[in-house]
C-alpha cells in the first residue's frame, strides 16, 4: 500500500451517520471530506438542520463550497480524488454499493452491522480481495472511551482474572429515519439484534474472542427478529462468565442507556451512561473514577482507519472479517431464541 499526504474521504448519505462522520473526519489530521453524495438537494446543499438521531443534536447548515456534491455513490466512486469512500446507506443497500465502490478502486467503510446475511458478507469481503481494497466496517463501539478502558484493564491484567460480566444496551424503538420506512421494517434492519445490540457482540467477542456456544432468550419482533434479546455466553468451564441484554424496548421518556458491569479479582468496574461514569470498586471498600481517554468514540474509531491508510500500514481494525464474526454470532443468537436451544458458535 502506497503512502499518501491525505486520505480524501467521500461520504455517501447525509443521515444521523453521515453527519456524525462528517465532523469527525473535520478533526483527524490527513483526513479530508472531499465529497459527499446525497439524494435529497437540501441536504445537498448544505442544510442539515433536520438531521437527529439517538443522541447528539442536529446537523446545522454547513458550507460545502469546497466540496464536491453528488447525487448517488455511483457518480461520486468516478471521481478520481477520492481514497476512501464511507457508505452511510441503509443496511439492504450495504452489499450493492459496496462491491460497487470497490471494483471503482475505492476503499469502503460501511457501518454495521456489515449484511443482513452471511452470504452478503462473504461477498462483500471476496470483492475486497479481488479489487485489492480495504473493507471497513464502523463497529465504533470498541472506541468509546469507557469501552476502550475495559479492554486495556483486561489486557494488562491489572484487575487479575475478569470473573463476570454484563453488558446492557436499551433504547426506545427507533423513529428518526425521517421520510423513509426502511427503518420499521425489521427485515430491513435485522431488528434490534443487528442494528442496536451487534454493538455488544462485536464488543464482546474485541474482548474475549469466540465463545463455545449462546443461549438466548427474546421477545419477538416478527420475521424471526427480535426487539429485544438476553444472551448467556459460554467461554468453557475456564471462561468468565459473560451475559448481555439488548433491544429496543424501553418506552420513549426513558434515555438511551449502555452500561456494563465488570467483576476482576481485584475490582470491580461499573459503567451506566445514563447515572454513572467509569467507576473502580476496590477490595478495601474505596472507589475511584476511571482516567479515560479524551478522544471521542467516532473520532478514534476514524482515526484508526485514515491513520495507517494513509501511512501505506496494512489495516488491522475493523475490517470485514471481523464484523461477520460479529454478524455470526448475532444470527446464532436469534437461532438459539427462536429454537429454545444453545447453538454451537462455528
Amino acid at each position: 500500500m502506497a503512502a499518501r499526504k491525505e486520505v480524501k474521504v467521500g461520504i455517501a448519505g447525509i443521515g444521523f451517520m453521515g453527519v456524525t462522520h462528517y465532523g469527525a473526519y473535520n478533526q483527524i489530521p490527513g483526513a479530508r471530506v472531499a465529497a459527499i453524495a446525497e439524494s435529497d438537494p437540501q441536504r445537498r446543499a448544505g442544510d442539515w438542520t433536520g438531521i437527529r438521531g439517538n443522541f447528539g443534536g442536529g446537523g446545522g447548515k454547513v458550507d460545502l463550497s469546497n466540496i464536491n456534491t453528488y447525487e448517488n455513490y455511483q457518480e461520486m466512486a468516478q471521481d478520481p480524488d477520492i481514497d476512501l469512500i464511507d457508505l452511510c446507506l441503509p443496511t439492504p443497500l450495504h452489499k450493492k454499493a459496496a462491491i460497487h465502490c470497490l471494483k471503482a478502486g475505492k476503499h469502503v467503510l460501511v457501518e454495521k452491522p456489515i449484511a443482513l446475511n452471511i452470504k452478503d458478507a462473504t461477498a462483500m469481503i471476496q470483492a475486497s480481495k479481488k479489487a485489492k481494497r480495504n473493507l471497513y466496517v464502523g463497529h465504533v463501539l470498541r472506541y468509546f472511551p469507557e469501552y476502550r478502558y475495559l479492554k486495556t484493564v483486561y489486557d494488562d491484567g491489572r484487575f487479575g482474572k475478569l470473573m463476570a460480566a454484563h453488558f446492557r444496551r436499551i433504547i426506545a424503538k427507533p423513529d428518526w429515519s425521517g421520510g423513509s420506512n426502511w427503518f420499521s421494517d425489521p427485515k430491513k434492519t435485522g431488528g434490534a439484534t443487528l442494528d442496536l445490540h451487534i454493538h455488544d457482540a462485536d464488543f464482546i467477542l474485541h474482548l474475549l474472542g469466540q465463545p463455545k456456544s449462546v443461549e438466548s432468550h427474546g421477545v419477538p419482533a416478527g420475521h424471526g427478529m427480535f426487539d429485544y434479546l438476553t444472551n448467556q455466553y459460554n467461554y468453557g468451564k475456564k471462561g468468565p462468565i459473560i451475559s448481555c441484554e439488548g433491544g429496543w424496548i424501553a418506552t420513549a421518556a426513558l434515555p438511551f442507556e449502555q452500561s456494563y458491569e465488570a467483576y476482576f479479582e481485584k475490582a470491580t468496574i461499573f459503567f451506566n451512561s445514563s447515572n454513572q461514569p467509569v467507576t473502580i470498586y476496590k477490595p478495601d471498600g474505596k472507589k475511584a473514577k476511571a482516567r479515560l481517554s479524551k478522544e471521542d468514540g467516532f473520532f478514534a474509531e476514524l482515526k484508526a482507519i485514515v491513520t495507517p491508510l494513509r501511512r501505506g500500514e496494512k489495516p488491522k481494525e475493523l475490517l470485514g472479517t471481523s464484523a461477520r464474526k460479529a454478524l455470526a454470532l448475532c444470527l446464532a443468537e436469534q437461532k438459539s431464541a427462536k429454537t429454545g436451544k444453545s447453538v454451537k458458535i462455528r
